[in-house]
């Protein structure tokens, strides 16, 4: 199976950070947005505390990224690459202000075939929600959901239908977030 790259023929990847250095938060993530490659980062409350979106030419390109300018950011994070490419509804392209990114660990046998029948279900959302997905190669989950609301009970009732959504078996670790005032896209002149 081939790694599918962006509409930009870019490799993608994602950063869960669970263990900020001493300087705080704030200032890694500060550093990391100032970052090469560095799409999208926030802080989050739940499973992990930073996420952040990142793209590469090729891995090796990623790999020394993660080894030097990452590094020096202050992450020390598992990564996860985008097996789904190109996909417009991938996490992260853009989202209401409240923001739950659900990690998903199912025994599917494949789990291509559940991220879309599970995005399908979601096609139709009222205004100011938003739903977006990716296949990931993470240690402990094979699909990353990215849910967005206006508020926070709105996003938490997009959670629990995820879980309806899910076979029985699958599990999930959950962090969510305030975009407004948190979220930095370097590569975008004014938060979506």
């Amino acid at each position: 199976m081939d790694i599918r790259r962006t509409e930009d023929n870019l490799y993608e990847a994602y950063i869960f950070e669970q263990h900020v250095d001493p300087r705080g938060i704030a200032a890694v993530k500060t550093a990391l947005a100032a970052a090469p490659g560095v799409e999208f980062v926030a802080q989050f409350v739940g499973a992990f505390s930073l996420f952040a979106r990142v793209v590469a030419d090729d891995l090796g390109q990623l790999q020394q990224r993660i080894a030097e300018d990452y590094f020096e950011a202050g992450i020390r994070s598992d990564y996860s690459l985008n097996l789904t490419g190109p996909k417009p509804t991938a996490p992260k392209r853009g989202s209401p202000p409240i923001c739950a990114m659900v990690c998903c660990s199912t025994d599917a046998s494949d789990v291509f075939a559940l991220d879309r029948a599970v995005e399908a279900s979601f096609q139709r959302l009222p205004d100011g929600q938003s739903y977006a997905s990716a296949v990931v190669n993470a240690p402990d989950f094979d699909i990353l959901v990215d849910l967005g609301a206006q508020n926070l009970e709105d996003a938490l009732d997009l959670v629990v239908r995820l879980r309806n959504e899910l076979p029985a078996g699958a599990r999930t670790a959950t962090a969510f977030a305030d975009l407004r005032d948190n979220e930095i896209r370097p590569t975008q002149t004014a938060p979506s």
